[in-house]
């Protein structure tokens, strides 16, 4: 074999690799293909094979008892070698096949087969079919034999993207983990020492050490937070958000939301204006304030000084409504078709990740809710929460 003989080989074989099929479980995916070219091709066996570096391995077989043969003894050896149907009227007849045991010992005579390949081009196995007797297949059996084939490609390209999304979902919760386990409890711990020590429990500092140390707080509450929003993205992707429902007063959430951001309003000068109808839903207080105070402290830091940021709650029939309407420089609609997505970052005032937004339409829409924001340039804009008077359809469990 040349060395462009052998490159080729092994590319082909590693395309075959990639599809992780070989000695996988039989799959309905494959078996009603293999079905179908035996009734519709009036043939005893059909079979579809993949074709290893010292094997045939059968993937999907209708007829057919065995699971694989050495390939040296493989008629499919030769189909993966050409660009259309392989057929041999009479393997008995052909010298190349005639001491085969498909022959000898299954007494199989007719083999027609197309080559099938990988999403990568590598032709990697057939769909072929066999029968007892000699015989030809027409031009109109032959396309559909073709047909056929394509229909297994497609569904080895399914099988691969299915386990490519898997390998990236894993990645994922690893990733999560990893923030979870390795990085958010150290983070937590730093900064709670850097706290202490920015609170002159243990002796004064000098004035330049100070001020590093409080730097250092800062950063740390930073990443802590962005941690916390990593994981609560992750499980809102994952529809494993960590919901415990129980009636809940909308008037209450948007009071522990405001208690939350009033220190920061008062630093910039920014009033917050309520208005609280009774309001009562089912859902999770807590993911509910979580929600009312990322879109009040979001308000603040687009806000200029001396503009109010108005929060309040209504109802309106079966549906409750949470609106929180600021002043500031408004967003375009460019920006408002892109607000909701993750690590999204709009104005030079925003700061953070850009997941906060995201997390809080997975929380709202865990909750069977919607959340809109409506928006003018140099007027301000306005997010408004929709959620159901009765909650989500469905209560997600507490994990």
């Amino acid at each position: 074999m040349s060395d462009e003989s052998w490159n080729a080989e092994v590319n082909r074989v590693a395309a075959l690799k990639a599809l992780r099929l070989l000695d996988t479980p039989r799959e309905e995916r494959f078996d009603r293909i293999t079905r179908l070219a035996r009734d519709v091709l009036h043939t005893p066996v059909a079979v579809v094979t993949l074709v290893d570096t010292d094997r045939q391995w059968f993937k999907s077989c209708a007829g057919f008892d065995a699971t694989e043969t050495s390939r040296g003894i493989s008629v499919c050896s030769h189909a993966i070698q050409q660009d259309d149907v392989f057929e041999v009227p009479d393997l008995s007849d052909d010298r190349r096949f005639a001491g085969f045991p498909v022959v000898t010992k299954d007494h199989l005579r007719f083999y027609a087969g197309q080559p099938i390949s990988a999403p990568s081009g590598h032709r990697v196995g057939t769909l072929c079919v066999l029968d007892r007797e000699p015989r030809t297949l027409s031009a109109q059996e032959r396309q559909r034999l073709k047909d056929l084939a394509a229909w297994v490609e497609l569904e080895c390209a399914v099988v691969q993207s299915t386990l490519a999304a898997q390998d990236a979902e894993r990645v994922k919760r690893d990733f999560t983990a990893l923030v979870s386990h390795e990085l958010r409890t150290p983070l937590t711990s730093v900064h709670g020492s850097l706290e202490l020590l920015a609170s002159g429990r243990f002796g004064e500092m000098q004035a330049q050490a100070s001020r590093l140390v409080e730097i250092a707080v800062k950063n740390t509450d930073r990443l802590v937070r962005l941690a916390n929003d990593v994981l609560d993205l992750s499980r809102v992707q994952s529809g494993q958000l960590r919901l415990r429902p129980a009636p809940v007063e909308l008037a209450d959430v948007v009071e522990n939301a405001v208690i939350a951001v009033e220190g920061t309003a008062e630093r910039c000068h920014v009033p917050l204006v309520t208005r609280k109808d009774p309001v009562t839903v089912r859902g999770d207080a807590d993911r509910l304030v979580q929600v009312v105070t990322n879109l009040l402290a979001n308000a603040v830091k687009v806000s200029p000084p001396g503009q109010p940021v108005e929060v309040g709650c209504s109802v309106e029939g079966s549906v409750a409504r949470v609106y929180v309407r600021d002043h500031g420089m408004g967003i375009t609609d460019d920006e408002v078709k892109r607000i909701f997505e993750p690590f999204v970052q709009l104005g030079a005032k925003s700061g953070g990740a850009g997941l906060g937004l995201a997390i809080t339409r997975g929380i709202v829409e865990s909750h069977g809710g919607t959340i809109a924001v409506e928006s003018e340039a140099g007027i301000g804009s306005t997010f408004t929460v929709i959620l159901p008077v009765g909650g989500p359809l469905v209560d997600r469990p507490w994990w």
